[in-house]
């Protein structure tokens, strides 16, 4: 899939943009089921010329990362309900005053905990979301802060892609709506993001049944790996990280909650740089031909 051009860890500039488009006046929350191919409308910039600044924001053993672009902003996973606030300020803080792609990879506490804060905050583009496997007081915030504005939620059931400033977002959804094990992980959307030659791959919390569906794809290969799961592991995990190919890894665990340690012997044995966010933000400045990594 890329060639690998690689550049030694440097300090990278956060790009703050707000965006212009209004969110849709919608009176009630609704739900969309995405089926093919879309594409956004604001592409501006070749792929050659992209440049994404991709953040792992630090909040416990979840999943949280804000991915800004020339001219817009994704959010990708919001984290826990107890620390969306913080998620609000960081988004603040870079001058975001609309999110224009929201992904929710599966409705587990650690994954949209935060998102009716980010609901809240700013102007909404798109949301795209998985299916529902449970029911939680998460979910139902969630639910509630699209009700109070008028949103709709697009439900991803086959590949979706699009693009924006040159960036491109392939989302891949699970392949089955009954997962006999562990079906909140394992419905997962998992999102690859391209900046020219150089890719990060969002695994979400798939476990063995999704990882393998991941495994059986013709090409995944990434020069970033979100590891999937906060770092827990599988006895497929080895061949996920081969297949992916990897030259850095992001894991978002906790102490109290930390990765295993087979899988970081897994990362090291195959010459993977990791870094684990609960030792702080992790700033990802991706292009077409340099990605650099802070902490």
């Amino acid at each position: 899939m890329s060639i690998r051009r690689i550049a030694g860890l440097m300090m990278a500039l956060l790009l703050l943009v707000g965006c212009g488009r209004n969110a849709e006046n919608i009176t009630t929350a609704e739900t969309k089921v995405a089926t093919g191919n879309t594409t956004e409308n604001n592409v501006s910039d070749a792929a050659a010329d992209s440049e994404l600044t991709i953040t792992a924001v630090s909040g416990g053993s979840a999943d949280a990362f804000v991915l800004i672009g020339k001219s817009h902003v994704t959010v990708i996973d919001t984290g826990l309900d107890e620390h969306g606030q913080e998620l609000v300020d960081f988004l603040k803080e870079q001058g975001v005053t609309r999110v224009d792609n929201l992904i929710i990879t599966h409705f587990d506490k650690d994954h949209v905990g935060g998102a009716d804060h980010v609901i809240n905050n700013f102007d909404i583009g798109t949301i795209y979301t998985t299916y529902k496997s449970k029911d939680s007081d998460d979910i139902d915030n969630y639910l509630a802060a699209l009700n109070a504005k008028g949103l709709t939620e697009t439900v991803v059931t086959e590949e979706t892609s699009f693009e924006m400033d040159g960036v491109t977002y392939d989302i891949y959804p699970p392949q089955s709506t009954a997962y006999e094990k562990d079906p909140s992980n394992n419905s997962s959307l998992v999102i690859m993001v391209s900046c020219g030659d150089n890719n990060m791959l969002f695994a979400g919390d798939a476990e063995k049944l999704r990882i393998n569906e991941l495994l059986a794809m013709d090409d995944i290969q990434a020069e970033i790996l979100k590891v999937p799961h906060h770092g827990r592991y599988e006895k497929n995990t080895a061949a996920l990280i081969e297949k992916v190919a990897p030259d850095y890894a992001i894991i978002t665990s906790s102490t109290e909650e930390p990765e295993d340690e087979e899988v970081m012997q897994i990362l090291e044995a195959a010459g993977v740089s990791t870094y684990l966010n609960r030792e702080g933000n992790i700033t990802i400045t991706m292009s077409s031909d340099v990605i650099s990594i802070v902490q």
